[in-house]
């Protein structure tokens, strides 16, 4: 895109007989940067954009040499393939190609949102989020004082949310808690979410939308009261250098009750967008009872972790659902956002249960662990 718009820039300055100088001045920029424009070596900060646009009376779209209908098919499918994760991620971070795609189509929203998502995957230690924080917060700010788009607007709230709470926890950042708050604020309740006023049209004509709504609310839910559960109990775990046996208790209780709920949404054991958040459950599960000196606990929760991850590694794409609440719909594994395209769930487990859980070497060694291995590979 940097050729058309340093083409572009470059004759319409021509065009109205304008030099480098006189277009910088009005633009309050250096003739330098004007000149770095036109050569291709740099691109105008964003907010410049419609300014520089206004002034040449043609759209943002006709300055930066976008021909909108040609190029609407391929941001789509970038998208698609973004929030499906329909690529490998082995050997690579997650969504790597949104950097070369926010080039391209650096005055498309929905392009930005993905790479400040991408950017914010980035972010694993205090040195990434130091590293990336200026980027991230500049598309934040852009998206917020440009982009018309609700959902996209609330999705980089949601975004640099996670990012704040990443930099709070660093030392002397400009980031406190108090500001996070701030933010929340501004954000809807769950009640004014478009999941849970759906449930409410049951007047409307089309029936089978408001069921499908409802569906999807109670998919969404079940993986918000996950998150709930797991974070009332986790704050305490925090404040331990090693968790106290009551509180390993606790947590196990909270996500016995977690199971259940599972269990009695999914009595097929088609999980839907919970697959992952159940197998990943039963694991956890399987290492508590461990240390809490419950062995045969410990085997069967991480059998029964096994055989849901070997289960779901070899679901087809679409899987009938049968029971109260999905009966006759299918579970389509590449509209699930929870995991990726090329993941095995299996290879997942296995290196936790070898690496990452707490076992200990003679449990590991027993005869009935081995073959909870041997069942995921």
């Amino acid at each position: 895109m940097n050729i058309y718009f340093r083409e572009n820039i470059r004759r319409m300055r021509k065009q109205r007989d304008l030099t480098q100088e006189a277009l910088a001045d009005f633009l309050g920029v250096s003739f330098q940067a004007v000149s770095k424009w036109e050569r291709g070596e740099s691109y105008p900060d964003f907010e410049l954009l419609p300014v520089i646009a206004d002034f040449f009376a043609v759209s943002i779209d006709g300055l930066l040499g976008v021909d909108k209908a040609k190029n609407e098919k391929e941001i789509l499918a970038i998208c698609e393939k973004f929030d499906k994760k329909q690529y490998a991620v082995s050997d690579r971070p997650f969504g790597y190609f949104m950097k070369d795609a926010y080039k391209k189509y650096p005055a498309d929203f929905r392009i930005a949102v993905r790479y400040m998502q991408y950017l914010q995957a980035l972010c694993d230690t205090p040195e990434d989020t130091m590293k990336h924080t200026e980027e991230i917060t500049a598309i934040y700010n852009r998206i917020q004082n440009y982009c018309t788009d609700d959902p996209i607007r609330i999705h980089a709230k949601y975004l640099i949310l996670h990012h704040y709470r990443n930099l709070a926890r660093i030392d002397e950042s400009p980031i406190t808690y108090a500001d996070i708050y701030r933010l929340l604020d501004t954000l809807p309740s769950i009640k004014e979410t478009k999941d849970y006023l759906l449930c409410y049209m049951h007047e409307f004509d089309d029936k089978e939308r408001i069921r499908e709504g409802c569906r999807e609310l109670i998919d969404r839910l079940l993986l918000c009261l996950d998150d709930a559960v797991s974070h009332f109990v986790l704050p305490p775990a925090l404040n331990e250098t090693t968790m106290s046996e009551g509180l390993q208790r606790e947590m196990v209780a909270a996500f016995e009750k977690m199971k259940t709920v599972y269990e009695t949404f999914y009595p097929d054991g088609v999980f839907g967008r919970s697959w992952r958040r159940a197998i990943y459950i039963y694991g956890y599960l399987g290492q508590a009872y461990h240390y809490l000196g419950d062995d045969e606990k410990a085997l069967s929760d991480l059998k029964k972790c096994a055989e849901l991850a070997k289960r779901f590694d070899a679901l087809p794409d679409e899987t009938e659902r049968h029971s109260f609440f999905f009966a006759g719909t299918t579970y389509k594994k590449s509209d699930d956002d929870s995991v990726y395209a090329d993941t095995s769930l299996c290879k997942q487990m296995t290196r936790h249960m070898t690496k990452n859980y707490p076992l200990s070497d003679e449990f590991k060694a027993r005869p009935e662990f081995r073959e909870i291995l041997d069942i995921m590979k």
